[in-house]
Parts: C-alpha cells; sequence; structure tokens
C-alpha cells in the first residue's frame, strides 16, 4: 500500500450488517477500491483472480473462517504476504496467540468504530513503507528460498541479517531447523530455545527442540519439551498434533502419568470414549489416589450420560480432595437431575 488512492481492499464477512457497516466506514476514510465477499471461500477465490492490497475478515463464517482464510493464504508464495486484519467480537488469549502465529497483521474487537479501523490500516501503511522493515522482509523471503533450495549456510546469512533488525520467533525456528538438517544439534537447540523465548506458544519450536534433544541422547529433556509442545496443542485444541507428540514421550518414558491423562482428554473430546477410559484407567495405575484422573473419568461417564458412575467417582476424587471445586459443581449438577428424565444441565466447561 504504497498511497491510499485507489487502494484495493477485500471484505470477507457474511453478517450483512457487519458488512455493510466496514464497506460504508472504508469509503468515509476515502480512497478504496472495495470488494465483498460473504465468506472465507468466496474471500480466497477472489484473492487469487485479481490482487488486492489488504484483507479484513470476519473471524466467525461458514465454509471458511477467518483463521483458515489467513491460513491459506499465508501458505500460497503469491498471497503469502498479503496483510490481513481480523475482526470478533470476542477472543480467548490462545485465539489472539494462534492467529498471531498464523501471521494475522491486526485484530479489531467488535463494536467497530471509524477511529480504530482507520488506526489500524495506517499501522498497516507504516509497517509497510518503514524501510527497516521492507530489508528484513527482503532477506526473509530470500532465506526461506534458499531453505527450500537445501542452501543452507546462505539461508543462514539471510536470516542473520534478519535478525540483526528485528528479533523474530519464525527466523529463529528456521535456523534452527538448517542447524537440524546439518546436524548440529546443540546449535539448533538454541535457536529453538530462542523462538520459545519470544513466544512462549511456539509448540513446533518445543517439539523439534525435543526431537533434537532425543539425538544427543538426553531423554529428560526431550520428555519436557515433548510434555511442553503437547500442552500448547491441546490448549489450542490441535488435538492430532498433540497425540503425536505425546506417542514421542512414551516412546521416552512408557509409564508418563501425564501422557496417559492427556490422552484421556483428547479421546474424550473427539468421542472415543473407550480409547479414553483406556488411558485414565493406565493413568490410575500409575498414580491410583490423583483426583485429577478421577475428576476426568467422571466428566467422561457425565458426558456418556452414566450419571451413577459419574457421581460415584467424583466423589471419590472429592474426598481425596474437598477443595476441587470442578468436581464439586458436577456433583451439585448431577444431584439437581430428575431421575430417569432425560438429560439435564450440560457439563461445567473442563479440559
Amino acid at each position: 500500500m504504497t498511497g491510499q488512492a485507489g487502494i484495493k481492499v477485500l471484505v470477507a464477512v457474511n453478517e450483512s450488517n457487519l458488512r455493510n457497516t466496514l464497506a460504508r466506514m472504508l469509503k468515509e476514510i476515502g480512497g478504496f477500491e472495495i470488494t465483498v465477499a460473504a465468506h472465507g471461500s468466496e474471500a480466497w477465490d477472489k484473492a487469487r483472480q485479481q490482487p488486492y492490497d489488504f484483507v479484513v475478515a470476519n473471524w466467525h463464517m461458514p465454509e471458511m473462517s477467518g483463521p483458515a482464510l489467513l491460513k491459506v493464504l499465508r501458505a500460497d508464495s503469491k498471497l503469502a504476504d498479503l496483510p490481513v486484519i481480523l475482526v470478533a467480537s470476542e477472543l480467548t488469549k490462545g485465539q489472539v496467540i494462534e492467529a498471531g502465529e498464523a501471521g494475522v497483521n491486526d485484530i479489531i474487537l467488535l463494536p467497530l468504530s471509524l477511529a480504530v479501523l482507520k488506526r489500524k490500516i495506517d499501522g498497516l501503511r507504516q509497517a509497510e513503507s518503514d524501510p527497516q522493515a521492507l530489508e528484513a522482509e527482503r532477506h526473509y523471503q530470500l532465506g526461506l528460498q534458499l531453505m527450500e533450495k537445501e542452501a543452507w549456510e546462505e539461508a543462514l546469512l539471510s536470516f542473520q541479517k534478519v535478525i540483526s533488525i528485528q528479533q523474530n520467533p519464525e527466523v529463529f525456528y528456521n535456523m534452527g531447523f538448517i542447524k537440524t538438517a546439518q546436524g548440529r544439534y546443540e546449535e539448533a537447540i538454541q535457536y529453538f530455545r530462542r523462538a520459545t523465548q519470544i513466544n512462549n506458544s511456539f509448540a513446533k519450536a518445543f517439539e523439534r527442540m525435543g526431537e533434537c534433544y532425543v539425538k544427543l541422547g538426553r531423554p529428560r529433556l526431550a520428555e519436557k519439551s515433548f510434555q511442553r509442545a503437547a500442552d500448547i496443542y491441546m490448549e489450542k485444541h490441535m488435538d492430532d498434533n498433540a497425540e503425536l507428540v505425546l506417542r514421542e514421550v512414551l516412546k521416552l518414558n512408557p509409564n508418563t502419568i501425564n501422557v496417559f491423562n492427556s490422552l484421556g482428554i483428547i479421546y474424550r473430546r473427539q468421542s472415543k470414549y473407550a480409547e479414553a477410559l483406556e488411558q485414565y484407567k493406565k493413568a490410575l495405575r500409575v498414580s491410583p489416589r490423583d483426583e485429577n484422573i478421577l475428576y476426568n473419568i467422571g466428566r467422561m461417564y457425565f458426558d456418556l450420560g452414566e450419571f451413577g458412575k459419574a457421581r460415584d467417582i467424583l466423589q471419590k476424587a472429592v474426598e481425596l480432595n474437598p477443595g476441587f471445586s470442578e468436581a464439586v459443581e458436577m456433583l451439585r449438577i448431577i444431584s439437581m437431575r430428575p431421575p430417569d428424565n432425560g438429560p439435564g444441565p450440560g457439563a461445567p466447561s473442563g479440559a
């Protein structure tokens, strides 16, 4: 966006009122050529058909959400640098982190105001006109191209130029990846650790760090890194990634209670109740008096509608820890249910 006149903006919003409001505000700011899309899939098609200077997308949309649109744009070499602003009514901290890792340029929380929208757009323009930021981006893109060619040393030089300008966790991650490809695992760990220091929710960097520790024959540190990666993946509900990492932990320590418990949670989320119960039972064999495992089993039985079993096991959890508020609350909900009268109130949110 070198100048405001004739700036092409793609507005991807499924709600007609919000879409119209955005279009009206952009017209008030002035100088924009506005194209609208009713959902993410339509925006994706339009973005591939003609160039845009930036995208404003609603977080929640049918067919393809705003974050999903962001990810497919970033995965396309021709559209990877297209600035994206996401709009949402409310977000969790985890969702903000996930959007940041995916490469969002900015987020606007509703209700929308003209002043906020203008400030966000001005911020995009300023970032794109910053000579140092532009130089860092050029070196970064060159580094990625060199990585694809496995020109490792040349790629490292490009990435070194980037971090001399700005500290970027993705750059440190890529440098760690290169050192891993070269078999220089100690150096790789240092780069992955630097990436996690800048972004402590960078699950992939923790995962790669664990792989390096395995190569170096340091199972305890590998297990610690893998477990951290799995915890982050689970927080983001990236359960498939979490399961793969947890399986790596089991290779290192077959009796890890946290792994069994975490796998149980994953399978329960996926409604694989038999598999979940199997994992919880493994965890109980290692730690039979762990109230958290008992609570998770009780939660599973609640989901299944087996309220008697849920009550019995939750009572054991409360006996072990009378201050276990989640278990106490679930017992309260079960006690309020009329006998044999269909589903009652939903279970409280939890792991």
